[in-house]
């Protein structure tokens, strides 16, 4: 998802600053830097705290900064699954005696999380479905299966709960913060002439 912003007033900005023998591009690089950091807090991290612990959801949302080459900043999420165990709340619906579903629960409701546990066990202890493969080849078929052992089972990523909270509500937070941003910025540039 790409989100464009136009802040009103940059030209106006620019033209007094010019006047003044500054440049503009610093106090955007400064703008758009504490946007990307305040949205990835707001709009992400804190509505997240009750699912994932923010610090694994502030490590898993990096920020690609502006700096002199390149005049925007990105929240970039990891596509990566999260261990179960890094959930706050999660839970298991049981299918038979010896297998259950896994869910986490979201800040939208649950979600299916990729593993199993035994209800009948006394740790239930979430762990990761294994993975085979069967191919057929000329000379019979062929298993393959990865040998590793059983882990802990991993849920959906932070990418997958970003796009869930990336909406219309989110690009207006941002718009809004980086105009004021922007304005507060201009006025102590303007001050220090």
């Amino acid at each position: 998802m790409q989100v464009n912003v136009r802040v009103v007033g940059a030209e106006l900005g620019a033209r007094r600053l010019a006047a003044q023998g500054r440049s503009v591009v610093p106090v955007l690089r400064g703008t758009l830097n504490t946007g990307a950091t305040a949205t990835r807090t707001e709009r992400y991290v804190k509505p997240l705290r009750g699912t994932i612990k923010p610090a694994r959801a502030r490590g898993a949302l990096r920020i690609k900064r502006a700096n002199s080459r390149r005049l925007n900043s990105r929240i970039i999420p990891s596509s990566s699954g999260v261990p179960i165990t890094d959930y706050s709340s999660w839970g298991y619906d049981p299918i038979d005696a010896t297998r259950a579903r896994l869910w986490v629960k979201g800040p939208n409701g649950k979600k299916v999380a990729a593993g199993f546990v035994n209800p009948s066990s006394q740790g239930k202890l979430p762990l990761a479905t294994k993975s085979s493969r069967a191919r057929n080849k000329a000379t019979g078929p062929k298993a393959y299966s990865y040998r590793l052992p059983l882990g802990v089972a991993m849920a959906p990523s932070v990418a997958y709960w970003f796009k869930q909270l990336s909406g219309a509500q989110t690009v207006r937070w941002t718009n809004i913060f980086l105009q004021k941003e922007f304005e507060k910025r201009i006025r102590r540039e303007l001050a220090k002439a």
